[in-house]
Order: structure tokens, then sequence, then C-alpha cells
């Protein structure tokens, strides 16, 4: 029973990664539900530290700050599971593993394979704390931190159910300045993930910015065939589609009952143009996935840049889709 002067607890969820010198945040009005998707409250990029209200806080570590790495599930009992897979890391780990702090889920969930295995979270205490002091400010206690890889599995899981490909392979690459992150997943769950290095002039390829090309630059051999010109530009591949084609590659070998439906490009601005470069290089069928569109619409306006504030708070608005039945 809740007393009638006893102060209620806010449903909001509030999102939040430092950014600079201040936050990016995302307020929406609770965990979604099935058929019933978050409403999107406030978002944007705080300058400073100001109080947001919010019953529960999530935060997000930034890349650097932690790893994921794959290793076979070891024979114990699931409440062991972290404590075996400490062990198992700590050749791996450029760092005490003591001074870290760990968290585990399976490959794929619950699918049946000979030889499972798991991906093992491995964050350092200090960036943790940092992270955790960083929003106190803002939200007094932060009750969850998530990371890059979940946040992103579940932007692509909702769009692939939205697309009726939910129990197909869709992967989905988030492009932005500092990071460049791929995953595949199929039904709600994370199956391969890789950190691929930004490609500074991939934007500028997609929209045809490429500086043109003289005739004494022309490569040897080069004939004028009618009814088409030269492209100068499509001679030079991107190094990120070179390492997208090679994980596709990887993921064929290592899953081929699970063959890729579609690629999904999240970025803050021209994923169409980028999209369409990336099917035209890889041959795959690539589309552009707006992170907004997993929340009910009538959705507020960014606080603050637009461009700035949506490329810092697509992984919070991939962590919003958090549920809290499922581990990470």
């Amino acid at each position: 029973m809740r007393w009638p002067w006893t102060p209620r607890r806010s449903g909001h969820r509030l999102l939040l990664r430092p950014v600079g010198t201040g936050h990016a945040f995302v307020l929406t009005d609770g965990e979604p539900s099935p058929g019933q998707p978050a409403r999107l409250l406030r978002w944007g990029l705080l300058p400073e530290a100001k109080p947001v209200p919010a019953g529960e806080a999530i935060a997000l570590l930034d890349p650097p700050d932690y790893q994921i790495l794959k290793v076979d599930t070891p024979q114990v009992p699931p409440e062991e599971l972290k404590a075996a897979a400490r062990w198992q890391v700590k050749e791996l780990m450029d760092a005490d593993v003591s001074q870290l702090t760990l968290d585990v889920m399976h490959v794929g969930g619950d699918v049946e394979r000979a030889q499972r295995q798991l991906f093992v979270v491995a964050a350092r205490n200090s960036a943790i704390q940092a992270l955790t002091a960083g929003a106190a400010p803002i939200h007094g206690e932060v009750t969850v931190v998530d990371v890059w890889e979940t946040a992103l599995r579940n932007l692509v899981t909702h769009r692939a159910a939205a697309d009726d490909l939910a129990a197909r392979a869709c992967a989905a690459i988030l492009i932005e300045a500092a990071h460049c992150l791929l995953v595949v997943c199929s039904g709600d769950e994370l199956f391969y993930t890789r950190r691929i290095e930004p490609d500074p002039g991939l934007l500028a390829r997609a929209r045809g910015e490429q500086p043109e090309t003289s005739a004494a630059e022309l490569p040897l051999g080069f004939e004028y065939q009618p009814g088409g010109a030269f492209d100068a530009g499509g001679a030079q591949e991107s190094p990120l589609v070179v390492e997208l084609q090679r994980s596709i590659d990887v993921w064929e070998r290592s899953w081929p009952e699970l063959p890729l439906a579609r690629l999904y490009v999240v970025t803050a601005q021209h994923g169409a143009e980028v999209a369409a470069l990336i099917q035209r290089e890889l041959g795959q069928r690539t589309v552009a996935l707006d992170p907004l569109a997993a929340f009910a619409p009538q959705r507020p306006a960014p606080e603050g840049d637009a461009v700035p504030a949506l490329a810092a708070c697509i992984p919070l608005l991939g962590a919003a889709l958090r549920a809290e039945s499922r581990q990470l």
C-alpha cells in the first residue's frame, strides 16, 4: 500500500553519457512494452550538469572504457559464470582483472550449439566510478550501466521486427566520427559484434563529393567507353566497406544457417546516401535506420544543435529500449 503522503517514484527513464564537458541525455516515459512504444519526453545535449527528474537512470560507458571478449562457455552452474569467465579472460586483458567489473551474456541467447560461447564485458572500475560521479548532479543515483553493443542490438532488433525480419539475421553498422560499431542479431539476441575504424572520407564519397580527376590523373589503360562516364571516385574503396565485407564473410562461415538478410546503417546524417553506397559496393541489401522511429510519434525537438545532439544520443536511444527482463 502507498500512503497518500508517500512521494511517488517517477516512472520516467533517464539515459546519460558524457560528451566533452557536458552530457548527452534522453528522457522517456519508461520501459517500452509490446505494442506500446516508449514516449520520448526530452533529449539532446546538456552543456552543464542540471538535474533531470526521473525514476531510474541508465548511464552508458564509452567504447574506450570497456572491452567485449568472446570465450567458450565454462561448464559451471549459471550463478558461477561470472567468476569462471574472470579466469578465462585473465590472460586476454591488458589490465589487472581485480580492477575490472565483468558481466556476461550468451552469444545468441539460448540458441543451441555444440559449443556455446559467452560475451564477456569487462569495464574498468575507475571508468564506472567516473561515469556515475559525473552523472550524480543530473540524477542522484545511476541504477544501470550499459554499453553501446547492447544499445545497438536493441535498435536493430526493434527495426528488424518492424520489417518482419525478426527470425532472420540482420546487421547494423553505427557510423560516427569517433566510433564505428557493427552488430549482427537474430530474434532479440546479439550474435556478433566488432569495432571498425572510422572512414573520414565515407560521407564525401556517398554524397558524390570526390574531387574531379583530370585526364592526366586517369589510370593507365583507361579508354573512354560510350554510354557512361568514368567514375574516378569509385576506384578508391572505402576501408570501412572492406572491413564490413570481411566481417560478413566471417559471419557466413560461422553461422551458415543464418544468412544475413539486411544491413542497417545508423548515422546522424545522410544515412540514405551512405546506405546506398554500401549496398552498391557490397551487393548486400542495405537501408538507413532512423533511431527516433522506435519511439511514439510527436517526438520533441532536441535540446541543442540537431545534428550533434542526434549523433551524441543515438546509443542512448538504443539503451532506452532496454527491457529489464533480459541481461545487459
